[in-house]
């Protein structure tokens, strides 16, 4: 992160002098898309062509997407306290024991498909997208996700069990990796700024 993301954050850390009860709702929007634990990020868009015989695009579909940039995703731990006790809503029975991360507004489209009809399916299927989703720590073993849920309004759920994996207030730097059959992304967090209250919140 760059210095003045840094001292942006620096100068409205509210979670860390303010009782949850007392943020406002441009404090909570702000903790739950631009902060320590909430992070934007740009996917790599692959041009992959379909195993079975289509691709991803058609020609005119891959010069359209060229000219046309990803959207921005954003990328956001679910697991840790203040997100928690911004959105007042706990998570799921399946997620206890794992540290849990959505990912917002991820680009995924159908193919054409070769064949009778020529249907559009989903490409990437949630246990596909499960299978590509890593938490990274330098020095240790990478955390594949044992858990993936789609929420009501289309984010991404991914549980990576804290068994396979413990992560540090010394560890630095955590990055999340997504590589699908359509994309790849890389989001990092810095355990440094992820301290509520005193503790790390991850």
């Amino acid at each position: 992160m760059g210095s003045g993301a840094s001292r942006l954050f620096a100068a409205t850390e509210f979670w860390n002098a303010k009782d949850p009860s007392g943020w406002t709702e441009e404090e909570i929007v702000l903790l739950t898309t631009k902060s320590p634990w909430a992070r934007e990020s740009v996917p790599n868009i692959k041009n992959v062509d379909d195993p079975t015989g289509g691709s991803v695009l058609g020609n005119a579909g891959r010069s359209e997407d060229r000219r046309r940039a990803p959207p921005k995703v954003i990328v956001r731990w679910e697991s840790a306290q203040p997100i928690l006790d911004a959105l007042r809503a706990p998570l799921a029975a399946d997620f206890e024991g794992h540290y849990v991360l959505s990912v917002t507004n991820l680009p995924l489209a159908g193919v054409r498909r070769a064949g009778r009809g020529g249907e559009t399916t989903p490409d990437d299927t949630l246990e596909r997208i499960q299978n590509g989703a890593t938490l990274e720590v330098k020095g240790k073993d990478p955390a594949e996700a044992g858990i993936a849920r789609r929420t009501r309004i289309g984010s991404i759920l991914f549980g990576f069990s804290k068994d396979q994996m413990r992560v540090a207030p010394s560890d630095g730097e955590v990055v999340f990796a997504l590589n699908t059959q359509q994309l790849t992304l890389r989001t990092k967090f810095e355990t440094k700024e992820m301290m509520y209250r005193g503790k790390l919140a991850v």
